[in-house]
């Protein structure tokens, strides 16, 4: 893709779903953050970070806060062109593009309405090559950058800078400060250019979630081989079909976590999720896990769903699909996988695991 028109935008946040595993924010306030982007300053230029000089610096761009309250006090120009003076005084050097951090609907909206309040190219890429709950949950972090400096800008233009420190205790501030600035804020972080994002080769971002979202609108539940298309674009699989029997959750820290039950024909099976859906049991055997990708899709609608927008009765699919291969490296697991969001078990690799029906049991884990 080489710019993001109005017509493509459905497309977009409609793919980030899939890289957003159950979270990732409302995909109809991203469409509505981007449309509108859209049309006051026109189509969203993309570029490559092999089109660019390697020593241009890129502005990495995430939304901080809680989903709720990013849909009562949305970002704005203020937030975008102060984010970008503070980084560019700084570096003492003008950005040449912005980066999306993550994948999720929110905030691939985010990095694009950002782009074009800015007048800036939008990279083809991004960091995490899905959606992770923290800042420091990249790439970049795998092959030993730190998150530092950040720069936090709330909505009435109050700056919070960090400027080393350890990354755990960076986290801690950030959700410190959060309160403070009304739990929304654009955040930047990591000194990172656009060579290191075609070193570590995190580009096609945003054109593999227009392909991937382009595949779900053809989903036809009615048929029996409906979700064809979405399973082709993305390599991924049927983990099960069930019932919602029960969705508990709760909030810690502005984040939801909990588990879902669903009723199967073989058997009663437990989605676990903290933000994002991470683990996928039935009676003791682990079906599937982080770092993988774990979606649930409505049975009827075919529509990718936020894990804590499911209700008691609804008929889902439960979907799992291959992630960047290096968050199975051990490096990465140790980042990302079954064990560094507390639960004891080995991550169950996309490429290897076994039909629905079978899997590791949780004692091997």
């Amino acid at each position: 893709m080489e710019q993001l028109a109005e017509e493509c935008v459905a497309d977009v946040v409609r793919g980030a779903l899939h890289f957003g595993s159950g979270g990732g924010g409302d995909p109809y306030l991203g469409q509505q953050l981007v449309v509108a982007a859209i049309r006051r300053h026109g189509p969203i230029r993309l570029v490559t970070p092999e089109t660019l000089a390697s020593d241009a610096p890129v502005l990495p761009v995430v939304s901080g806060g809680t989903p709720v309250a990013l849909t009562e006090k949305v970002h704005g120009t203020l937030e975008a062109r102060t984010l970008r003076s503070v980084v560019e005084a700084r570096i003492g050097r003008e950005c040449a593009a912005v980066l999306p951090v993550q994948l999720g609907s929110v905030n691939v909206a985010v990095a694009l309405a950002v782009a074009a309040e800015l007048g800036l190219p939008c990279l083809d890429a991004d960091l995490m090559r899905r959606t992770w709950p923290s800042i420091d949950m990249t790439l970049l972090r795998l092959f030993g950058y730190s998150a530092a400096p950040i720069t936090v800008v709330g909505g009435a233009g109050v700056v919070a800078e960090f400027s080393h420190g350890a990354d755990a205790v960076l986290g801690e501030l950030l959700r410190a400060v959060m309160p403070g600035l009304g739990l929304v804020a654009l955040i930047s972080a990591y000194r990172v250019t656009a060579g290191d994002c075609a070193r570590f080769r995190a580009g096609g971002s945003i054109s593999d979630c227009a392909r991937i979202g382009a595949a779900l609108a053809e989903v036809d539940p009615a048929r029996e081989d409906g979700f064809e298309p979405y399973l082709r674009a993305c390599g991924g699989r049927l983990v099960c079909s069930g019932t919602v029997a029960e969705l508990v959750q709760r909030y810690g820290e502005g984040a939801p976590r909990g588990v879902v039950s669903l009723r199967t024909p073989e058997g009663l099976v437990r989605l676990d999720f903290q933000n994002e859906n991470l683990i996928v049991g039935r009676e003791g055997a682990v079906l599937a896990t982080v770092p993988d990708l774990i979606g649930i899709a409505d049975s009827e609608t075919g529509a990718l769903q936020q894990t804590v927008d499911l209700v008691t009765g609804q008929e889902v699919r439960v979907i799992t699909g291959p992630v960047d291969h290096r968050w199975h490296t051990p490096e990465g697991l140790r980042m990302v996988g079954p064990r560094a969001f507390g639960y004891p078990v080995d991550a169950v690799r996309f490429d290897g695991a076994v039909p629905a029906g079978q899997g590791r049991s949780v004692e091997q884990g």
